[in-house]
């Protein structure tokens, strides 16, 4: 199998990303050693990309993005999500917002929650006054951290993730502060083939086959997917701009959860099948990668440990000082 390392490159990202939602922690570790090693062009993506991350899938951590010239300072903030249950409401209300900034009125549903979806989507329209009325706001220890960042990743991504980033901010100065939770160490082996979804060449095209063998239509079965298997994580927490977004998306595409569940379950097992090789490649790749770099990989988590402990310590010492 002839594989180019652009192809390379986005399968490892999406595994990266895939493993923090599930997780597989020595899978980050391990992901995240890989991605360093092919140079500083990868490391600047994670750089970006842990931020985005973070945001998306627990945004009350986007306070701790406490980042230096150090590559494993930014694999710390990713061990963080993975070890966390997910609080994933500024990925759902920035989806919303955005999608309204592209003038799809359906994000709205008559309920007085309606007006943060716009609030948000003004921000995206106008930035620059957003920002300021945020900073204008009082602030605590913590929120004034999270804004810190946010403002350092403001400019970062696809325009929808500066809406997620946009819709952290916002969420961190007009809701009361969310903790988060530990969430156990996934016990089961990682799947792969969830990893070739519709961001990847071979996601796309295996989607497209089981979709015209099936008579399914493709934004159906994409979603489904994603739903089912690609946002799959280890415990989210009162997810209610998530599952807005999502019971929003299902709509888009035509479909019920109940609808969708019954075209996913046998569509599912083509998709495996088809994307069988694929995820044998990949899982035995990283396995020969990390059999090579036992050291290279074990240093980090070494270094990972040791800054999270400082931080941690840092933050006690805070607290103390401020009580």
């Amino acid at each position: 199998m002839i594989i180019s390392q652009a192809d390379k490159d986005a399968r490892y990202r999406s595994l990266l990303q895939k493993a923090v939602r599930r997780g597989h922690v020595d899978l980050v570790y391990t992901t995240s050693a890989l991605i360093e090693s092919l140079g500083s062009k990868e490391k600047d993506w994670y750089r970006t990309r842990t931020a985005i991350i973070t945001f998306e899938e627990c945004w009350p951590l986007g306070c701790e993005l406490n980042f230096n010239r150090k590559f494993h300072s930014k694999v710390a903030a990713l061990i963080k999500v993975s070890r966390v249950q997910k609080i994933r409401d500024a990925s759902g209300l920035g989806y919303l917002a955005y999608a309204l900034h592209k003038g799809d009125t359906s994000v709205y549903d008559g309920t007085p929650e309606d007006k943060h979806i716009r609030i948000v989507a003004n921000a995206i329209q106008r930035p620059d006054d957003f920002w300021r009325w945020i900073s204008a706001q009082k602030q605590s220890e913590r929120q004034a951290a999270l804004f810190e960042n946010a403002m350092r990743f403001k400019h970062e991504g696809l325009p929808r993730d500066k809406a997620v980033i946009q819709a952290a901010a916002y969420l961190a100065i007009t809701t009361d502060a969310q903790e988060t939770a530990e969430s156990p160490p996934a016990d089961e082996a990682f799947p792969f083939w969830v990893v070739f979804d519709r961001h990847t060449p071979e996601g796309i095209l295996a989607l497209r086959e089981v979709a015209r063998d099936l008579h399914i239509q493709l934004p159906q079965l994409e979603w489904a997917c994603f739903y089912y298997e690609g946002s799959k994580t280890n415990g989210d927490v009162s997810p209610t701009w998530w599952d807005r977004r999502c019971k929003w998306h299902f709509q888009k595409v035509g479909l019920t959860v109940e609808e969708a569940h019954l075209l996913w379950e046998p569509a599912k097992e083509q998709v495996i099948d088809a994307l069988a090789g694929e995820a044998r490649w990949l899982k035995n790749e990283l396995y020969r990668w990390k059999v090579s770099n036992l050291k290279r990989i074990e240093s980090l988590k070494r270094q990972v440990d040791l800054f999270i402990e400082h931080f941690e310590e840092v933050q006690r010492d805070q607290t103390i000082l401020f009580d």
